[in-house]
């Protein structure tokens, strides 16, 4: 009992000597944990505002990216429709301009049908036109002959050009050897370009052309001759009538012989 006694004196002593540390230490590691838990749910709270601004600015931004794709294919869509629209609108007007072309070659044609006066065994002017030339002081004069009758021989003849005008506010009148200009014979089955340089005086102002066609008389034909008349606002495009200038670029080999000649090829 006495050793047993001692021992429990002993085990008494040695705890009231350690449970003070052990106090301490248990009381240091709460504190370390609170302050370890507290400074992390601090980090925590302060991150994370930055952390939902950046998730919202990157959501706004790709929101705003998407409407601008979404505008961008509706301005794609518009231009390609408006693309398609000018080519069929080209497409339209060449389509009518050539239609009016057309029709301005079969009225100019009836025209001269229902003018018999104004041609001569089928020989009409379908038109004349006066244009510029690279030639400083000169113009171009040029004259288209057709035929309105359907025939299987060349029919021959001349044209006789009156030129009128003003010089000194007097009427004047001059031929085509007067301003340095000759116009050949012609020659010719459907329709002939006749061509020729003009240079007026200078106090010389054109007002009217006068124009006798006179056909020769042939083995199928009857000597003739017709008169027509082409004011300047004819002569320099201002209207179209009498017709249209058929170009030169529609020539034929069928009668090499005329220089200055086109024939179509309706025969």
């Amino acid at each position: 009992m006495a050793n047993y006694q001692r021992w429990l004196d002993r085990l008494q002593v040695m705890e009231r000597k350690f449970r003070p540390s052990s106090w301490y230490l248990f009381l240091l590691m709460l504190v370390a944990f609170l302050l370890g838990a507290l400074s992390y749910h601090l980090t925590l709270s302060m991150e994370q505002p930055v952390l939902n601004l950046g998730g919202g600015r990157a959501k706004l931004l790709a929101e705003e990216l998407k409407t601008q794709n979404q505008l961008l294919a509706s301005r794609n869509l518009e231009l390609a429709v408006e693309k398609e629209a000018n080519v069929q609108m080209q497409a339209m007007f060449t389509e009518q301009a050539a239609k009016q072309r057309e029709l301005e070659r079969e009225l100019a044609f009836y025209r001269a049908v229902m003018a018999p006066n104004e041609n001569a065994e089928g020989v009409t002017i379908h038109g004349m036109e006066l244009t510029a030339s690279p030639v400083e002081g000169q113009q171009r004069l040029k004259v288209v002959l057709t035929q309105l009758q359907k025939r299987r021989q060349n029919i021959k003849g001349s044209l006789e050009l009156t030129l009128v005008g003003l010089v000194d506010n007097k009427l004047t009148s001059l031929q085509l050897k007067d301003v340095g200009a000759k116009l050949d014979n012609f020659d010719f089955r459907y329709f002939q370009v006749l061509e020729t340089p003009v240079t007026f005086p200078a106090e010389f102002q054109l007002t009217t052309i006068k124009a006798k066609i006179r056909v020769t008389k042939g083995r199928y034909n009857q000597a003739a001759l017709a008169e027509q008349e082409f004011s300047l606002p004819m002569l320099t495009g201002e209207t179209k009538e009498p017709g249209i200038i058929l170009e030169q670029n529609s020539q034929v080999t069928d009668n090499s012989g005329q220089q200055s000649e086109v024939r179509g090829s309706n025969d």
